[in-house]
């Protein structure tokens, strides 16, 4: 009896072990993430890390494990059930969570007796600087479930400490259901090829599934941190089967005109059998599949191939879901791992194509060092740019610290509606979703590249008499659109008042004013290609007044104050945005007329300030109109007002002066006003 016992105990310990492994596929060019179900950005605590990320780990100058933490769903390693797991601070997470072994920062040849048994590697990471933490993420619905370790903004090995020059990002992954664990590698920057990594999932001490290159495996991925360049390796429990179509996208384009479309998809075969023909199939918002039998293919294991059907998909306007699977593999065999068999997107078919003016949503504030970079770069790429081919808006905040003085209730309300909770923050269209320093220029093409939902344009007028703008807003959908609403905002050119702690010393593109208010005008519901239009109003109130900074209490009242530097320099712009949040247009309004010149236009003009750069006297040199009392003040860096002045001139040409012999050196800008508050804005430098 015992010896049958003992036999039936090797032949289930036979069995668990033949069952119980892994193969690999390398997916170190999918450019997203596995599953596409983590759409995150990829940045650090405290510098625009999404929301719903827990910390499992903190940084520590030696090796040290997590806390045991629990799996949030039913997950088998090798076969055997495990509930909990913990993670390790040199990149390496153990279901062995009675082990005191703790490997080193310095990555190892898998198998090693350092790691413990049951274990997944990214051996070699070293999360030894301040901000090096791991977090924990769950993303899907069950069955479906990915839950995620991610290793934020670590270095290598236990000397390399990242400083926002050199930094990596990788993350592990463990699937429900299907039991598969994923290495992603996310991003990275600064580190040359001299930091490597030892990538792979330990059995045991004689057994692993390593990737190739492994341990001196260096990351493919670049600084973009969305997953558009992300690579991922799969280790899929059991023997790799004969016949594995995964279907990878529909490479068709999201965005079609109303008509015939080609359904081309792309599929990887992860068989160990080449194919030779198959079923191509495609069904349209759930409907009867279409089949088209292909033959001729040489597609050998592991390989990537593209097909288009034969048969076209009519489309009418809307958004439509098209899925594509591949059956009957070499004429008569079945995919053995159905689970990613299909590969489906959504459609979005437009009446016409019409060329998109991309909306960048920038949120900032001169007390926020991080955003004077942020707003370099995306000025450097947006000033080889066309202006007139994008739409920008910048909305000053009210932290960190006591904030912007230009930040408004309702550049204060625009970010809740995105549920930013760090700047800088961009927003692209309403959907990418990432801190400004990130900001491409490939971002920007493909932001232009997406074709317009809507027709829009749209004139205004300004009147100097009374400082109001009205304006005009024209626009027809190209879908059947479910309902959106219209913005319209004024904005200011450029400002220098606001500058305080960050070194910024001039501000683009703000925010004054959105038109009724930041909650936008709901639109009817409309045929497609119908025109309507929408007219709006405005008048800025009282006269200028620079708040001392960004607090409740020292808030712009538009009620009876304003914030306007420069009459001259304020234009409106108008977008539309669907209730997702996407945008499906955005336009530069066109100024075609300025009423009211001819009874309270400027009384000044020709405004110059010199010399520049001064040491002891500056001079302002303006010519009067009619008799006239000039308002001049000194503001510094910091907003301050170190000088002020209120001077009658007659007509003609006059000289303001003064001495700044006591000013500290550094960049000053000198505001004027007349009587009927237009004015004029100069900049110099003390020295």
């Amino acid at each position: 009896m015992k010896r049958i016992f003992t036999f039936f105990l090797f032949l289930l310990f036979t069995y668990a072990s033949v069952d119980a492994q892994y193969y690999m596929i390398d997916d170190s060019q999918a450019k997203t993430n596995p599953g596409g179900l983590n759409k995150d950005s990829e940045f650090p605590s405290g510098g625009g890390l999404p929301t719903g990320w827990t910390s499992v780990l903190t940084p520590g100058a030696t090796p040290k494990w997590s806390a045991n933490k629990t799996i949030p769903f039913s997950f088998k390693f090798n076969g055997v059930t495990s509930t909990s797991y913990k993670i390790s601070n040199s990149g390496v997470l153990t279901f062995d969570v009675a082990t005191t072994k703790i490997p080193d920062f310095e990555r190892v040849a898998l198998p090693s007796t350092t790691v413990p048994n049951r274990s997944v590697c990214i051996l070699g990471l070293g999360g030894i600087g301040s901000n090096d933490i791991v977090f924990s993420k769950t993303f899907g619905t069950a069955p479906n479930r990915q839950h995620w370790l991610f290793f934020t903004s670590y270095g290598y090995g236990g000397t390399t400490i990242s400083d926002g020059t050199n930094y990596c990002y990788w993350s592990i992954v463990l699937e429900e259901t299907t039991n598969n664990i994923y290495i992603v590698d996310q991003r990275s920057n600064g580190y040359d090829n001299a930091n490597f990594v030892s990538l792979g999932v330990q059995i045991d001490s004689a057994n692993a599934i390593v990737v190739p290159g492994s341990p001196d495996y260096a990351s493919t991925v670049g600084f973009d941190a969305t997953p558009a360049n992300n690579a991922y390796f799969s280790f899929i429990p059991g023997t790799q089967p004969k016949y594995d179509i995964s279907m990878l996208s529909i490479s068709t384009s999201q965005y079609q005109v109303a008509g015939d479309v080609t359904v081309t998809s792309v599929f990887r075969n992860l068989g160990t059998e080449t194919i030779t023909d198959l079923e191509f199939n495609y069904v349209s918002d759930l409907g009867t599949p279409v089949a088209q039998n292909v033959t001729g293919l040489n597609i050998a294991p592991f390989a990537t191939a593209t097909l288009s059907h034969n048969v076209p998909l009519n489309l009418a306007t809307g958004t439509h879901l098209v899925e594509a699977y591949m059956d009957r593999l070499n004429k008569v065999n079945v995919d053995s791992r159905p689970n990613n068999d299909r590969a489906s997107k959504s459609i979005f078919v437009m009446a016409k194509f019409e060329q998109r003016l991309p909306l960048f949503e920038i949120f900032s504030s001169s007390t926020c060092g991080p955003c004077t970079p942020a707003n370099a770069n995306y000025k450097s790429i947006t000033d080889l740019k066309d202006n007139t081919k994008y739409v920008d808006i910048k909305y000053q905040q009210d932290f960190p610290g006591t904030g912007d003085p230009y930040r408004t209730t309702e550049s204060v309300n625009r970010r809740g509606y995105y549920a930013i909770n760090s700047i800088p923050r961009t927003e692209i269209n309403g959907g990418w979703d990432g801190n400004g320093n990130s900001f491409t220029e490939q971002l920007f093409d493909d932001a232009l590249s997406i074709p317009a939902f809507y027709t829009l344009n749209g004139s205004y007028t300004y009147n100097e008499t009374d400082k109001s703008f009205k304006a005009n807003v024209k626009f027809s959908p190209l879908f059947d659109d479910p309902g959106s609403k219209l913005y319209v905002a004024i904005l200011e050119k450029i400002t220098y008042f606001n500058a305080t702690t960050n070194g910024e010393t001039e501000f683009h593109s703000l925010m004054k004013k959105m038109l009724p208010t930041e909650a936008g005008t709901v639109l009817t519901k409309r045929g497609v290609l119908a025109q309507d239009s929408l007219s709006f109003s405005y008048k800025f109130n009282g006269q200028y007044r620079l708040p001392s900074d960004g607090t409740a209490a020292n808030i712009i009242n538009l009620a009876t104050e304003h914030s306007v530097e420069d009459f001259n320099n304020l234009y409106v712009i108008a977008w539309i945005q669907g209730n997702d949040k996407q945008v499906y247009q955005a336009a530069n309004l066109v100024k075609s007329t300025t009423v009211g010149v001819n009874d309270n236009f400027a009384s000044f003009e020709n405004v110059e300030v010199f010399p520049n750069p001064s040491s002891d006297i500056v001079k302002i040199s303006v010519n009067v109109k009619e008799t006239n009392t000039i308002l001049s003040t000194i503001i510094d860096g910091t907003g301050n007002v170190v000088r002020s002045k209120a001077s009658k001139l007659a007509s003609g040409q006059n000289t303001i002066e003064y001495n700044i012999k006591d000013l500290p050196q550094g960049s000053y800008n000198i505001m004027i006003f007349d009587e009927k508050n237009n004015s004029s804005v100069q900049g110099f430098v003390k020295i």
